[in-house]
This record gives C-alpha cells, sequence and structure tokens, in this order.
C-alpha cells in the first residue's frame, strides 16, 4: 500500500487532500455547536449539516459532464480557491438572524466542491493506473481520512472552544489554498478523447442538447453495467441511515450525554482510529474476498455497532465503540469505490463519479432531513436506532451482488 507513495504526483494529490479536510473536518465540528449556540434549535442544526447536501443533488451529475470535458488538475486548483472564499463568508455572522448565511456559506462550498470531488476521482487512476495500486491509493485515501478525523476532530473542538468560530473558518480557508498549490505542482497533463471530450457545441446541437446527450451517455453506463446499479442502490440506503445518525449526533451528545464540542471532537478522534486501522485491513481482504461478502459483512457491522453505539449513554463507552466504525465502514467504501471505477471507461469517471457522488448527497440530504424531523417527533435514541436497522437493510441488499 504504501508503494503507491512513490508516485510523486499522486503523494502531492494526497497531501493537498490531507490539508483541505483537515481545515474541513474543523468547521465540520465547530458549526453545528455555532449554529446550535446561535439558534438553540435542532432543527437549525441539523440544516447547517444538510446546507451542504443540497448541491451534491443538484450540481452533482451535470458536474461530472464538465469535469469530463475539462481539465482535471485545473478543475481542482480553482474549486479549492472559490471554496477558500466561501467559507470566508463566515466571518459575516454575529447573530441568530444571520443564521442564513451559515448556510448559504455551506452550499456555496459544497456546490464548488462537486466539481472538485469528481476531478480528483478521476484522476488517481490516471496516476496510479488500475491495478492494484488503485485498491491501493483508495486505502491510502481512507487512510488520509482516518487520520483526518483522528486529528482534525479533536483539534476542531478545542480550537473552538478556546479561540472561537472565526478561528475555524480562517484555518480551513487556509487549508483550502494551501491544497490549491500542491495540486497546481502536479506534472501529469491528460491526452483527451478528441472525439468525445473534445468536441464543442455548434449551432445544430446547443450547449442544453450536448450536456444532455453526455448524461445520458454516463446514465447508460450505469443501468447496464454489471453490479454498479446494485451498488448504488446499497450506498444510497446506507448513506440515507448514517446521515440520520450524523444529523442527531450533536442533539446525542448535548440532550443525552450534557456534553459539548470537545466530546463531539473526541468521538471523531476515536472514529479516525478505527478508520486508520480500517485502511490496512481493507488491503487485506481486496483480493481474497468478493465484492458481495465485503460488503455485506461490513454493512452487517456497521447496523450493530450503530445500535450498541447509541444505546450506552456514556461517554466513555461510545469512545470505545467509536473506534469499531472505522475498520467496516473503510472496507465498505475502498470496495465499492474501487469496484465502481474499475468498471468505468476513463472518459466517463468524471460523469460517473459524479452521479455516485450526487445520490450520497441525496441520501444524505433525506437522511438530515429526517433525523431532524423524527429525532424531535420520535426522541433522539429511538430514531438512531431506526437508522441502524436501515442500514442492515443495505447489508442485505449487498447479497444480491455477484459473487465473484
Amino acid at each position: 500500500m504504501l508503494g503507491t507513495l512513490r508516485i510523486r504526483d499522486y503523494r502531492l494529490l494526497l497531501t493537498g487532500q490531507l490539508l483541505s479536510s483537515i481545515g474541513n473536518w474543523l468547521l465540520l465540528v465547530a458549526a453545528p455547536f455555532f449554529v446550535f449556540r446561535l439558534t438553540g434549535s435542532t432543527m437549525a442544526t441539523g440544516l447547517s449539516m444538510a446546507a451542504e447536501t443540497v448541491p451534491a443533488v443538484l450540481l452533482g451529475p451535470v458536474a461530472g459532464v464538465f469535469v469530463d470535458r475539462w481539465d482535471r488538475r485545473w478543475t481542482m486548483i480553482a474549486t479549492d480557491v472559490l471554496r477558500a472564499g466561501a467559507v470566508l463568508l463566515l466571518l459575516l455572522v454575529h447573530s441568530r438572524d444571520q443564521v442564513w448565511i451559515v448556510y448559504a456559506a455551506l452550499a456555496l462550498e459544497s456546490a464548488f466542491g462537486q466539481y472538485f470531488g469528481p476531478a480528483q476521482g478521476a484522476l488517481i487512476p490516471n496516476l496510479v493506473g488500475r491495478g492494484p495500486a488503485l485498491s491501493a491509493a483508495n486505502s491510502l485515501g481512507q487512510l488520509v481520512g482516518g487520520t483526518i478525523r483522528l486529528v482534525g476532530g479533536p483539534l476542531g473542538g478545542v480550537l473552538f472552544a478556546v479561540a472561537g468560530f472565526r478561528a475555524v473558518v480562517a484555518v480551513d480557508a487556509a487549508s483550502y489554498v494551501a491544497s490549491a498549490c500542491l495540486i497546481g505542482l502536479i506534472r501529469f497533463r491528460a491526452v483527451r478523447d478528441a472525439v468525445d471530450v473534445g468536441r464543442a457545441p455548434d449551432a445544430t446541437i446547443g450547449v442544453v442538447r450536448l450536456l444532455a446527450e453526455d448524461l445520458r451517455v454516463g446514465f447508460g453506463h450505469l443501468r447496464h453495467t454489471p453490479a454498479v446499479p446494485t451498488l448504488f442502490g446499497v450506498a444510497v440506503v446506507f448513506f440515507t441511515g448514517n446521515a440520520v445518525l450524523t444529523a442527531l449526533l450533536v442533539p446525542y451528545l448535548s440532550t443525552v450525554l450534557d456534553s459539548g464540542a470537545q466530546s463531539l471532537g473526541i468521538l471523531f478522534g476515536a472514529l479516525g482510529i478505527g478508520f486508520v486501522l480500517g485502511a490496512p485491513a481493507s488491503r487485506l481482504v481486496a483480493g481474497r474476498l468478493s465484492d458481495r461478502t465485503t460488503i455485506a459483512a461490513s454493512l452487517g457491522l456497521l447496523a450493530a455497532v450503530f445500535a450498541i453505539t447509541f444505546n450506552t449513554p456514556h461517554l466513555a463507552g461510545d469512545i470505545a465503540l467509536f473506534t469499531l466504525i472505522g475498520p467496516p465502514a473503510v472496507c465498505f467504501l475502498v470496495t465499492a469505490d474501487t469496484s465502481i471505477t474499475r468498471r468505468t471507461p476513463d472518459r466517463l469517471q468524471g460523469r460517473v463519479s459524479s452521479v455516485y457522488l450526487a445520490a450520497q448527497g441525496l441520501a444524505t440530504l433525506v437522511g438530515m432531513i429526517a433525523g431532524s424531523l423524527l429525532g424531535q417527533r420520535l426522541g433522539v435514541v429511538a430514531t438512531m436506532d431506526g437508522a441502524a436497522v436501515l442500514i442492515a437493510v443495505s447489508a442485505g441488499g449487498a447479497l444480491l451482488l455477484p459473487g465473484s
């Protein structure tokens, strides 16, 4: 797995991801508590999380069309700079009646990110190939994600408590700028397919028809490629349940455990330890077990851990259980991402990646809203139990995947 780090361009890409994501995780911890402190509302807190998912639903598939046409490196640089500008808007918020600025800034940050994610996903196989190094690169990406959770979560809670929300915003913006600089050093230059990607709209086709045709090709690939529709369905169910849990995590800490932002940071740190441990675990199962076995077992374990965690209302116990979430989560994410990438030609990578992210975004939006509403009506823990059941359903759905 570490041999992939010998590839200079991939190393730069991964380091950029590390820096920008640390800043993002600082904000992920601080923003919900900032909104909760401003408003005292569970609904407003859930909406601050949901604001980041709306652009994924609205822009996701269309963003992929442009990513497949634009230079992926320059797309990532531009979106990093634009995201830095978006988060700086949060510095304008001073009172409860300005909370809409939080929603707008987070939505803008997410909107620009809809171009970054597919561009990054499409660039990775160009840098490392589609063989074993691709699975290793995806595992390293999850290892970075775990490290970010390990460091970013606790640091976000501490920085918010000690220095305030403005310091968190400034660090997040700076991390995006640093990421853009590193990506600018990547030497890889793609030779694009002039027939599919390089053609320009003319008077007889028009921009709208051209976009529609590109989308049709992308969706056609998704519908007719074996295992891909099932993978998408399983992922949608999982991310819906996961979003319900995420939307209720702050209310769970505040009302059930009587804890604050620092405790949330500690839980994210424990989750990060699990993700760090999960990266090598995902490499061990890659090639040894079928995608169906890996995904079904991983999601089944996740459902069980979630059910136990939120019915153990003690912070120390929850910290230990959060560590157990990481390994099966990484195994599921790496297996699903690698399987979809290997089944997709390079000229369609941006479109397929963006549709996958859009599906995740829609599932997350539905889960966030449902979690916020049901948490107030049914109670926080009861709703979280329902989310664990939904994740168990996704594990059952994974059994419909091909056996090899």
